[in-house]
């Protein structure tokens, strides 16, 4: 296609199996497919154009680690193009346009915008497509994905901040890392049972002893829940095999580990949202974008039919983390007791009856 386009009259020098085409001032246009990230490596690029950005496995490293650097030399620019695909690295990248950032412009055109498209193909596709699908793929709309884990939520489960109430009881999860990214939340429940994510941990590439001291000044838990990965063996220290559950048992931090039947997990998360037990303060960012962006990964065939579906393995610690706390089942924050005057009739009955509790839990 590329060949049709030049004109044959200049001398242009192909190469058909990098293709390439190299022109007579030296400049040089060349096709690459993003399967093999090294192949993208190269330096000096003037100008660069992304293809389907939306669909290169993880785009936003390739862009980055690869693309971007050779960019540098020359001050190139870049051009991405692309059908969305939920709310992703593409749509960040396409509201970076409408914010007007510096050095950054975008724009959105509908399929019907194309001259070269009949029309009539575009509104019997409207009228067989689920609307979702036709938002996505004729309209340019950054749908959420097709395969969001947690379509329940939703802006009612978003809420401003406010006090927990001393007698709630307080429990905390912590999706750790050796290397890479530490995530823990901080939730409450109710006398009801609602659970409210008050708090969110969320650090890249930090020791134990510094995960233990920053949580601790964030808030004082009842109880903690971890991931049951972190009890494996997998470290050395003075001749002893240790664990991150060990590390962080030994900085104060006795947690239980959570219970990692993902399927049940996700399912006992959606039922909290559906009933609406389950609330964020808006404090809590990255869960609330963890969340809005955790997806199914696609499911490939096999001879034996359709591999499960499994949760796409990515930014989704804090998800983990809700999974754990959910699963434990958050017991319900206790009522907290009238202030009676003293020396009344019902402050004298309240203290009696406080002295035959205690007496019945001695008996038994």
């Amino acid at each position: 296609m590329l060949k049709n386009m030049i004109p044959t009259e200049m001398s242009v020098k192909y190469n058909e199996s990098e293709l390439s085409a190299t022109f007579p001032n030296g400049s040089a246009i060349e096709l690459k497919g993003a399967d093999n990230e090294d192949s993208l490596r190269g330096i000096g690029l003037d100008f660069l154009v992304v293809d389907e950005f939306a669909s290169i496995y993880d785009n936003w490293s390739v862009y980055h680690e690869v693309l971007r650097p050779a960019l540098a030399d020359k001050k190139g620019k870049v051009l991405f193009i692309g059908t969305p695909r939920g709310k992703d690295s593409f749509y960040e990248l396409w509201l970076k346009g409408q914010r007007h950032d510096e050095g950054w412009k975008s724009w959105q055109f509908k399929t019907i915008d194309n001259p070269y498209i009949d029309k009539k193909e575009v509104e019997e596709a409207k009228a067989s497509t689920p609307d979702r699908y036709f938002r996505q793929e004729y309209e340019a709309s950054f749908e959420g994905f097709v395969g969001l884990i947690y379509p329940e939520l939703c802006k009612n489960h978003i809420i401003p901040k406010f006090d927990i109430p001393a007698e709630w009881e307080k429990v905390g999860a912590i999706d750790p890392a050796m290397s890479g990214r530490t995530a823990a939340l901080f939730g409450a429940t109710d006398t009801k049972g609602t659970l409210y994510i008050y708090n969110e941990y969320y650090e890249l590439d930090v020791r134990v002893s510094e995960v233990v001291s920053s949580l601790n000044k964030i808030d004082k838990i009842d109880r903690w829940l971890i991931d049951p990965a972190s009890k494996i063996k997998s470290r050395t220290q003075q001749g002893q095999l240790y664990s991150l559950w060990d590390e962080y048992s030994d900085r104060g931090i006795h947690a239980v580990t959570g219970e990692n039947d993902v399927n049940a997990g996700i399912n006992r998360v959606a039922e909290y949202l559906k009933t609406h037990k389950l609330y964020i303060f808006n404090n809590c960012r990255n869960l609330i974008w963890e969340l809005e962006r955790y997806h199914w990964a696609e499911s490939k065939e096999s001879i034996k039919g359709e591999v499960k579906a499994q949760p796409f393995k990515k930014n989704d610690h804090l998800c983990d983390a809700l999974r754990y706390m959910i699963m434990a089942r958050p017991k319900k924050g206790s009522i907290a007791p009238k202030k009676i005057p003293k020396n009344s009739v019902a402050y004298i009955e309240q203290q009696r009856e406080i002295e035959a509790q205690d007496w019945r839990s001695k008996w038994n």
